[in-house]
């Protein structure tokens, strides 16, 4: 039979373990709820949860290697539970990057082919694609509900902060595409048979990007830091 500081030590083992998983179901729980939010990040500080999540990720692979030696190997289940789980929210956040990036590659391509199709871009978006939704100009943090969004008409569009589109055919329209919503506006500009979209594509270090279509009828991707921000040195061009 166990004795009672062999019972008190199980305890305590248990009520980690339990304790570390609560806490790692509700980080999971509560990052779900905004599964689809990009935040605004400074390029100084980045969006605030890199540090404390890449510390837990070094840390707890630094304890697993470190009691992966030892005799008692109960030990290596509370670092186990901590990696697991953020490396499954460090999964998840970039998979929201990548999914609006692949998003905006694919509408752009669509537009492409309305284009092509008409031989002359749509103006605006919201009209041709249920996803996409029109908001007030110089917006920068996109919401969720219906809030932001602005009805496709000259006396909206103007009150929005736009030239009437019917006085301006090349303004420049700044939308949301849903479900994403935070840091995820983008702004189109229709001119003929070409067109241009430029949106933020890389949250930490506030990245952008810009997609035209050029004179031999490819989609240009360009990559380019805000000015306003730190010097990038990740640009380059290439076609969709």
């Amino acid at each position: 039979m166990k004795n009672k500081e062999e019972i008190a030590i199980s305890k305590k083992t248990w009520f980690t373990w339990g304790l570390v998983t609560a806490l790692g179901i509700a980080m999971l729980l509560v990052y779900l709820n905004f599964y689809n939010y990009r935040p605004l990040c400074s390029p100084v500080v980045g969006c605030g949860y890199e540090i404390p999540l890449g510390l837990t990720l070094f840390l707890s692979a630094a304890q697993l290697l470190i009691r992966v030696f030892k005799k008692n190997k109960l030990k290596l289940i509370t670092p186990f539970i901590l990696l697991v789980f953020s490396a499954l929210l460090m999964f998840l956040i970039t998979s929201v990057e990548n999914r609006f990036n692949a998003s905006m590659e694919s509408l752009a391509l669509s537009i492409q082919n309305l284009c092509t199709k008409d031989s002359q871009c749509p103006e605006t978006l919201p009209s041709v694609f249920d996803n996409v939704r029109l908001i007030k100009a110089d917006t920068i943090i996109t919401l969720e509900t219906t809030e932001d969004e602005i009805m496709e008409n000259p006396a909206s569009i103007i009150a929005a902060g736009y030239v009437a589109s019917n006085e301006d055919s090349g303004a420049t329209y700044r939308y949301k595409l849903k479900p994403y919503y935070g840091f995820v506006f983008f702004d189109y500009k229709a001119s003929g048979e070409t067109f241009t979209i430029d949106w933020v594509a890389g949250e930490a270090k506030i990245l952008r990007a810009r997609i035209t279509k050029d004179s031999n009828s490819k989609l240009l991707y360009e990559k380019y830091c805000n000015p306003d921000g730190e010097t990038c040195y990740n640009t380059g061009t290439s076609y969709l």
